[in-house]
């Protein structure tokens, strides 16, 4: 199936996966509106707290214009998108919003070291996997036959189940147990992500009685099939020359330089309104580059007025 077409400078971009409506219509083309105050102002007012899942989704919801053919892009929608779909938009936001470069702080993984290291790359480089999905549920059969010729659960090997691939909702949902408890909560969220007879959802406690060979089974299928966005960096530590692979976070990145910005966003729409005399509605309206415009022409005419 060919990808819409991308169009950044209009904010066209085309999901890696894509979203399956309830009536089986799948939506790949979505339109992102840049970045304006009014939305930066709904993250900084997030409670501290708040799962970055959260904070993504209430972001989107903000910034998502149209998603194919739908009538109606709400937070609910936002959750259903699939985990590297959410991912691949925060990316492109934050390109529209800061440029495609990035600056960055990375600790050497050297336990006897452990310094900080400056470090810059662009998005560029970005690893896209791009997988289209054609329905919301796939069917899986275990295979759990070992080296030996042993089966380590006959109760499952060579049954039929049927799951969907991780959501936005899904780690919101489990954002919670997965610092608490990695373990339980991969067990839950195949559970979620499971259906058994008449679609009904399996139980986790169900689910942890696996084999471990069996949830492996079915966490590998569900990456097979997920697009996935990722950057991996080849770094050597300037102080103990230590070499290593980074595998970067891009939404925890664009998350910290939107955390950041809270302080100097007060400050724009403080000058702005001195300057110009327009209300906060009117500055927090106005998109990021217009307004970063305005303040940069202000400065400017200071600079020479003093």
């Amino acid at each position: 199936m060919n990808s819409p077409a991308e169009i950044p400078e209009a904010g066209l971009f085309a999901l890696p996966g894509g979203y399956v409506a309830d009536d089986g219509a799948l939506h790949r083309e979505v339109e992102l509106s840049p970045l304006t105050g009014r939305i930066e102002e709904r993250l900084f007012d997030a409670p501290f707290h708040t799962p970055s899942a959260s904070v993504i989704t209430t972001l989107l919801a903000g910034c998502i214009k149209r998603l194919g053919t739908l009538a109606t892009v709400d937070a609910d929608v936002v959750k259903g998108l699939l985990v590297g779909d959410r991912e691949y938009l925060l990316v492109r936001l934050r390109q529209m919003a800061f440029g495609p470069e990035v600056e960055a702080v990375w600790l050497c993984v050297n336990a006897h070291c452990r310094k900080p290291m400056d470090i810059s790359f662009s998005l560029a480089e970005l690893t896209i996997e791009r997988k289209t999905v054609a329905a919301r549920f796939f069917t899986h059969k275990f295979s759990l036959v070992e080296s030996n010729g042993a089966v380590e659960a006959p109760g499952l090997d060579g049954c039929e189940v049927k799951f969907r691939l991780p959501t936005g909702g899904d780690q919101e949902a489990l954002a919670a147990i997965f610092h608490a408890d990695p373990t339980a909560a991969i067990n839950q969220l195949l559970a979620r992500c499971l259906q058994s007879g008449g679609g009904r959802s399996l139980d986790a406690a169900e689910v942890a009685q696996w084999p471990a060979a069996a949830r492996h089974e079915l966490y590998e299928a569900m990456e097979r099939l997920a697009p996935q966005v990722a950057i991996e960096l080849d770094l050597t530590c300037p102080e103990c020359r230590t070499s290593f692979v980074a595998d970067f976070d891009c939404a925890a990145i664009f998350l910290a330089e939107m955390t950041a910005n809270a302080r100097r966003l007060e400050r724009e729409v403080h000058l702005l309104a001195r300057h110009y005399h327009w209300s906060e509605e009117e500055i927090l309206s106005l998109t990021r580059k217009k307004r970063r415009r305005y303040i940069e022409l202000l400065q400017e005419e200071i600079e020479r007025l003093n």
